[in-house]
């Protein structure tokens, strides 16, 4: 993910203030309502949103009439958004979200928090490399480490991911897996 000018400070680390949170994938009937892919685990938490944003600086607000579920993510009406054509112009744009809006549950990490961090042995210590993104698959979400010698890929899965910080990713991989 692309780091922003704003960003928030917890610790010492720096967090992205807006968040890609989907894209809009085309137009849903004629009175300007757009189809949206969402990118998040519970899309409940998306229709509590009341706005979203078209660029990564928070500049260019969206705010969000009515939303509701469809097959592949959300349907959605934006304000001054009132015909097809309207909504076509914004087919293939990312929005944004406010980290302020997210209702974050304390045990979780947002992936894009997790971007750059060092993953690290849980029981060494050794540093393999930093997470380079997160590719989503249907057994498991793979984490692509870029190390010295190109990318290794670790599945989410327990037998690896031991624990999640703001300031790591602690793994325990097989024999062989960073060689």
């Amino acid at each position: 993910m692309v780091l922003y000018t704003e960003k928030l400070f917890k610790g010492d680390n720096l967090k992205q203030k807006y968040i890609e949170q989907g894209y809009i994938s085309g137009t849903h009937g004629v009175r300007g309502e757009v189809k949206l892919v969402v990118w998040c685990d519970d899309t409940e938490d998306f229709f509590k949103l009341k706005s979203l944003y078209l660029d990564g600086e928070g500049k260019k607000k969206l705010e969000i009439l009515s939303s509701h579920g469809s097959k592949n993510g959300a349907v959605v009406k934006f304000a001054g958004v009132d015909t097809v054509e309207d909504a076509a112009r914004l087919k293939g744009i990312t929005v944004y979200v406010d980290r302020a809006d997210l209702h974050i549950p304390e045990d979780r990490i947002l992936i894009c928090d997790l971007i750059g961090l060092p993953v690290v042995d849980a029981d060494s210590g050794k540093i393999y490399g930093t997470l380079g993104s997160v590719e989503e698959y249907p057994a498991s979400d793979i984490y692509m480490v870029k190390t010295e010698n190109g990318t290794v890929q670790v599945p989410d899965v327990p037998q690896f991911i031991k624990k999640l910080t703001d300031e790591a990713i602690y793994i325990t991989p097989i024999k062989g897996m960073f060689e």
